[in-house]
């Protein structure tokens, strides 16, 4: 726990981009607590993401939500100090291709707040698109819109089994 709260105290931008505040002491704990009605622990998902042995990422997924065929991916998040790296595309190529191997899910989907819309061509080069839904946002004060993208999935399940992601030295 206290691992994941350095990773998000060490992308203070982007909290304060969606949240309007610098990251809170209880972050962390929010992160493996905090589930859409309806969804239970067994199909939420807090991966970390390391580097030579430290956590440098997390990545937060939800299997079967909104819909029964679609994971919403939650967060995607590389610690500051280690960006440019290729770490989040690394990450993300892993985590899909886990999502890829769940039963039944089609799509992956993500919702991009506004305020931090230059993560948007990321998602895209991902391969996500604009889905053209927007839905309001608010978290205190900050008031903006959340942007959805969704991305098909080959659902082959092909490839090597992932038990956890990987460092980016493992891909």
């Amino acid at each position: 726990m206290a691992a994941l709260q350095a990773v998000l105290e060490g992308a203070p931008s982007y909290a304060e981009r969606v949240t309007g505040h610098p990251p809170g002491a209880a972050d962390a704990q929010g992160m493996y607590t905090i589930l859409p009605p309806e969804i239970g622990y067994d199909d939420k998902f807090v991966w970390g993401v390391e580097l030579d042995g430290e956590l440098v990422g997390c990545i937060d997924v939800i299997r079967g939500w909104p819909q029964p065929d679609i994971s919403h991916l939650g967060l995607l998040l590389i610690d500051e100090a280690h960006t440019g790296q290729g770490l989040g595309r690394a990450a993300y190529e892993e985590l899909e291709a886990q999502v890829r191997r769940w039963p039944g899910i089609r799509h992956l989907r993500a919702a991009v707040v506004a305020t931090n819309d230059d993560v948007l061509g990321f998602w895209l080069r991902m391969g996500f698109s604009k889905t053209g839904e927007t839905k309001p946002y608010r978290y205190d004060k900050l008031v903006s819109e959340s942007i959805i993208l969704t991305k098909p999935l080959n659902t082959s399940h092909e490839g090597r089994a992932v038990g956890a992601l990987p460092t980016p030295r493992d891909t």
